[in-house]
Formats: structure tokens, sequence, C-alpha cells
């Protein structure tokens, strides 16, 4: 089991680090290339882009957890019906989600927090964001149905592929062709479509365990129904987070100056890379315990959580390590600054004291979406972002300002592991159950 879960979460820990890399990269060259103000646009900006994410995220979630135990029960035909109800529901999402946001995106930047001089950089960055708005949301969808069917390379081959792509546009476009914050942009937009155009035409060609027929984009309501409900817990983690972000953003602008909001946006993004390769441990869970889960194999079923979740454990522990002894360095990636640098490294310090525990509660949130169950896997999403979250960030900085804003981050980190601990033990003495009985 820990070796099947290793070859099916590395591809997708790469791949995912590398998706990462787009929001990395670009605050790098932006921030050594256009200045701290152009950060603080893109932090303004970052729930948008978690949004587009959730929208991706949603029907990929809810199409691996029905393909994985489709496969496992032996029924091919409706897991290719469900990848084809996915792709026209992807591209839908996208296309509807670009449009409105370019017809409200002044409102939208004004309710994110983006004021005076960091509007214009908010402006520029997003608007441009929203041209692939509909290739990054299919993208993200096909990513997760191939790791569902247990193919995790051709992803991270092609997440590998336009990152590389991103990083010299990056260059060429901020510093040769001196774009600013557009050149970041436009690199992102590009290297996005490259992921969708390959996904898509390995798909296409024939050698994937899936086969798709033309007549499969007509959507199936009953697929569709059912992709949309176990998916939108994903959504709504991503859409909580979302929130969650905006309404910090607007803290910080509140209790600090924009060079705060330019520092948390980039410990923002060093959180979100340190984050993905314990989404992608329960990206390689979801096919194991889905698969099993499907077959009636309630000890392998069981067993992918416990080895998971000591994995995640792990790695959430190194990186709450790695983040606290070298806050330094790695903020100063970002910067020439020393001032800008010391500032931003105490804040990631005191935003990570709790990541430690953060793994445990990612997978108890996803094996319930891999078993299909839609309602706890909502609610332990909810439970990080919202119901524990929102509360701390609204108070502590009534007491101690931008420094009990930080501190939220951990007490909610710890308040939502002992919730998912809870929850996740009772599925696994039903498993457990299961097991003894055979049922």
């Amino acid at each position: 089991m820990g070796s099947l879960l290793f070859r099916l979460s590395l591809p997708a820990i790469a791949g995912m680090c590398v998706q990462a890399s787009y929001n990395l990269v670009d605050a790098i060259f932006i921030g050594r290339g256009v200045g701290p103000l152009a950060l603080a646009g893109t932090a303004v900006v970052f729930p948008l882009q978690l949004f587009a994410v959730g929208v991706g995220a949603m029907g990929g979630a809810g199409t691996a957890s029905l393909v994985s135990r489709s496969l496992g029960a032996g029924d091919r035909r409706r897991a290719a019906r469900a990848l084809g109800t996915l792709v026209t529901l992807a591209l839908s999402a996208g296309i509807a989600a670009s449009f409105l946001g370019r017809l409200a995106l002044l409102p939208l930047l004004d309710l994110l927090g983006a004021r005076g001089e960091i509007l214009p950089f908010a402006r520029d960055y997003m608007g441009i964001l929203l041209f692939g708005l509909p290739l990054q949301v299919l993208g993200l969808a096909l990513s997760s149905v191939l790791r569902a069917e247990g193919n995790a390379r051709t992803p991270m081959n092609a997440m590998i592929l336009s990152a590389a792509v991103n990083t010299v546009l990056d260059a060429l476009f901020i510093f040769g062709l001196k774009w600013g914050i557009a050149g970041a942009a436009w690199a992102t937009v590009l290297s996005q479509g490259l992921v969708a155009g390959w996904l898509g035409g390995r798909l296409l060609s024939g050698k994937s365990a899936l086969k798709p027929k033309a007549g499969d984009l007509a959507p199936d309501p009953g697929l569709a129904g059912e992709i949309l409900s176990v998916g939108f817990s994903e959504l709504a983690e991503l859409t909580a987070a979302s929130f969650m972000v905006t309404v910090v953003v607007r803290s910080v602008g509140h209790y600090g100056s924009p060079l705060a909001v330019a520092a948390y946006g980039v410990v923002s993004r060093i959180l979100s890379f340190a984050y993905l390769p314990l989404f992608g441990v329960a990206q390689g869970l979801q096919p194991i315990l889905g698969y099993n889960y499907g077959a009636g194999l309630w000890s392998r079923a069981r067993r992918a959580i416990l080895v998971s979740t000591i994995t995640a454990g792990g790695i959430s522990l190194a990186a709450f390590l790695f983040m606290q002894l070298l806050a330094g360095p790695i903020f100063g990636i970002f910067t020439g600054s020393p001032a800008f640098r010391d500032l931003g490294s105490r804040i990631l310090r005191t935003m990570t004291l709790g990541f430690f525990c953060v793994g445990f509660h990612i997978i108890g949130a996803s094996l319930f979406r891999a078993l299909g169950k839609a309602l706890p896997a909502l609610f332990l999403s909810l439970s990080a972002e919202v119901i524990l979250f929102l509360p701390l960030v609204l108070i502590l900085p009534r007491f101690w300002g931008l420094e009990g804003l930080w501190l939220s981050h951990p007490v909610s980190d710890l308040l939502s592991a002992l919730v998912t601990g809870a929850v996740s033990l009772r599925q696994l003495r039903e498993l457990a159950e299961r097991e003894k009985t055979g049922s």
C-alpha cells in the first residue's frame, strides 16, 4: 500500500508543485522586476484565482471519485460518460466565469480591497488572467481524471513543461519586452493553455483507459448531479479559502500598510506551495480508496487511509520545520529589500506555527470525497476555513492588531485537526466493522 500510494502521489505532488510555481515565479519576477506595490496587487486578486481553481477542482474531484469507483466496479462506459460530462461542464463554467468576471471586474476589485496605488496593478493583472480562465478550469479538471484512472505521469509532465514555459515567458515579457505585471499575466495564460491542450489530446488519443465518444459530451444529468454534489466540497473549501483571503487582505489593509499587504501576498504564495505536497498525497489516496471501496475491499481501503495520514503528517511536520528555521532566506527570494524581508519572515513564522498538523485535516476531508460522501466532506472543508477561522480572524486583531491576525492561522489549524480526528475515526471504525462482517 505504501509503494502504491507513493507511485500515485509523487507525480501528483510534482505536478501540483509545478502548477503552484506559476504564482511563485510570477511573484519572484514581479517583486524584483516591478516592485512591492505590484506584489500587493497580485495579493488582492489572489482570492479570484483561488475561486477559479475551485471551479476546476470541483469538477475534477467529483469526476475523479466517480471514475475511480466506476472502474473499480468494472463499468468503463459510465466512467467515459462522466469524462464527457465533465468537459462540457468545465468549459461552460470557465467561459461563464470569465465573461461575468470581466463585466464586474472593477466592483470585484473594490470588494477585494484594491484601492489607491494598488488598483492599477490588480486591474491589469486580473483582467488578462480572465482570458485564460476556461482553459485553466479545463486543465485542472482533466488532471484529476487522468490521475483517477491511475495515470499521474501525464499531468505531471504537462505541468512541468508549462512551468518551464511560464518561467521563460516571465523573463521575456517582464525584463525583455518591459510589459510589467501584464507580462506575468500573459505568461501564465499561455502556459495554462498548454496544459489543457496536452491533457485533452491525451484523453482523445485512444491511449487512455477511458474511451469517450462524441456523444458523451452531452451532459448526463444524473452524472452531472453526482459530479457536482461530490465535488462541491472542493469548491466550497477553495471558495471559503478565497473568502478568507479577502477578509485577511482587507484586515491587513485596515491594520497595516500596503507593504504589509504585499508581504502577506508573498506568504500566501509560499503557504499555497507548502500545502501542495499534502494535496498530492490526498490525490494519490483518491483512486486507491475509491477503487477498493467500490470493490468492497474494506481492509485495503482502511489501510490506504492510515498510510496516507501518516505520510501527510510527516510532510506537514517537515514543512513546518523548514519554514520556521529558514523563513528569512525563503522570503528573501522575492525581494532585495532587507526591511521587506524581515517583515515577511516574521509573518511567515507566525502563520505557520500550527502547520505540523494540517496534513491530518487535508487527508480527513479528502477521504470522504473519495468515498462519495458529500456532506462529511463539505463539513470538514468548511470547518477549517469558515467555522473556525472566521471568528478568530474577526476577533483576535481587535486585541492584538496585525499580530492577532497572523495568530488566527495556527489556532485554526490546531482546532480543525481535532475536529477532523473526531469525524475520521468514526469512518475508520465503520470500515473495520465491515471488514469483520464482510458486508
